[in-house]
Parts: structure tokens; sequence; C-alpha cells
């Protein structure tokens, strides 16, 4: 079953940084449906809820930048797509 979540990409130094704010989890750009395929395989071993995906248009990614007190001149949001059973099979 493929899940879809939006992610803020937000550009470092070296790369980017990638902030799942549906999931109070981030990680960075190269690991990012890494990141997403982990946190859902692992809630759903552990029986957690997962919370729903947000509208891709309801992220303020320039919110959640100020909160993180992270500055950048370039930052977007875009979803992050990951089949769980296709990925651990």
């Amino acid at each position: 079953m493929l899940s879809a979540y939006p992610a803020c990409f937000i550009k470092e130094d070296t790369g980017y940084s990638v902030i799942f704010p549906d999931l109070n989890t981030a990680t960075c750009g190269d690991m990012a449906v890494d990141c997403l395929a982990g946190y859902l395989y692992s809630s759903n071993l552990e029986g957690e809820n997962v919370p729903p995906a947000s509208v891709l248009q309801d992220i303020d990614i320039q919110k959640i930048m100020d909160e993180l007190e992270v500055t950048s001149n370039e930052a977007f949001v875009n979803i992050v797509t990951v089949d769980i059973a296709e990925y651990y099979s």
C-alpha cells in the first residue's frame, strides 16, 4: 500500500534537511524515503496510530523554519511516497 506524506526540504550547507511535520521526524535529503518507511514500518509493528497526512498546501514551511530557528534561501514542500510492503520485501 502506497503511503504519501508532505515533507519540508530545507537547503543547508551540505545538502537538504527533510522534516516530516505530520510525523514529527526529520532526516537528511538522501534518506527521506528511508526515514518515512522506517517510521511507518516501526509504528505498524508497535501498533501505534500514525497521524493522517496533511494536505500539501496546508504546510507552512516558513512557520516550521521559524519554530526551528532555521534560515535558508532555498526551501520547498513536496510529497514523499513509499510502498511499505515493497520496501521491506
